[in-house]
């Protein structure tokens, strides 16, 4: 399934055939491939070896992209198209992420210490960016930290936060693909359509964990379930790290907003950007039929 999932995503990365794209493509199959040997390799040695767990961990941790496997990760991100990076960040993590939950799969202190410098590192390395699709990049990577976290502790709280994840993360990629646009000074120009930059602020704030949108919701959830075990201590810096992805995200978000202020008319006319932006209104702002599911 994995094999048939990368084969099938390869083709998306090389929409224009250019010779930079056949470059990412190879960035992406190499570390696919060596993580899907390494995962038959466990498979085999899981009959004779009790170290098999920590092989099986390992290849599911570089597929989803996690530190220190996710250096293939921020490099196809830079090269790829809208869609397919919509598809890496999320589409392509609900394999590895549900087979991480499975206990004879996976080496608990492993994914702990992976759990743990993803969280760090995609938000630090998230303050040095000035481009959205990097700052996104790293904010996966941090928000890895919370979906590995959830597949230990309840199926149900990964399905949810992963659903989230990526409805939140549709509306910013299709506002930057409409308007062509990447780099967050664009954001804040004056051609870029008033109700797209509504829906880029709402979103990504909603990443940041802002109260209350729906991904404040699903990490309460998370830290619920967390603090009901021994995983507290990892727990106090994933917060660190989303305290840090706010103060980067917000920067962002009010430096186009004070831009904005000045020459924001809305009109009433019914068009896409305006329909993206009140879809996405409408699903941040009913955060409790994403929190108040039940859970084990």
């Amino acid at each position: 399934m994995m094999e048939l999932n990368m084969l099938t995503f390869i083709p998306l990365i090389c929409l224009k055939k250019s010779t930079m794209e056949a470059d990412t493509s190879l960035k992406y199959l190499i570390p696919q491939s060596f993580a899907s040997s390494l995962f038959m390799i466990s498979i085999i040695m899981s009959t004779f070896s009790p170290h098999s767990k920590i092989l099986a961990s390992m290849a599911l941790l570089m597929k989803a992209g996690s530190v220190p496997m996710h250096t293939w990760f921020p490099a196809v991100m830079y090269s790829i198209n809208m869609l397919a990076g919509f598809i890496l960040m999320s589409w392509q993590k609900i394999v590895p992420l549900f087979l991480l939950s499975v206990p004879q799969l996976s080496f608990t202190p492993l994914i702990l210490m992976s759990v743990l410098m993803s969280a760090l590192w995609g938000s630090i390395a998230g303050l040095n960016q000035t481009n959205v699709i990097s700052m996104l990049t790293f904010s996966s990577i941090a928000h890895l930290s919370w979906l590995i976290s959830a597949s230990l502790l309840s199926i149900k709280a990964l399905s949810l936060y992963l659903t989230s994840y990526a409805l939140t993360l549709l509306p910013i990629l299709l506002s930057l693909n409409i308007s062509n646009m990447k780099l967050h000074k664009m954001i804040t120009c004056e051609t870029m359509e008033k109700y797209l930059k509504i829906t880029i602020m709402l979103n990504l704030l909603s990443l940041a964990g802002l109260p209350p949108l729906a991904m404040f919701s699903n990490k309460i959830i998370i830290i619920y379930l967390m603090s009901k075990t021994v995983m507290m201590f990892i727990l106090v810096f994933m917060l660190m790290s989303t305290a840090i992805s706010l103060y980067f995200y917000t920067i962002v978000v009010f430096t186009t907003m004070f831009d904005s202020s000045k020459s924001l008319s809305l009109t009433n006319k019914m068009t896409l950007p305006k329909l993206i932006c009140i879809s996405s209104a409408l699903f941040q702002f009913f955060p409790l039929f994403l929190g108040m599911c039940p859970l084990p």
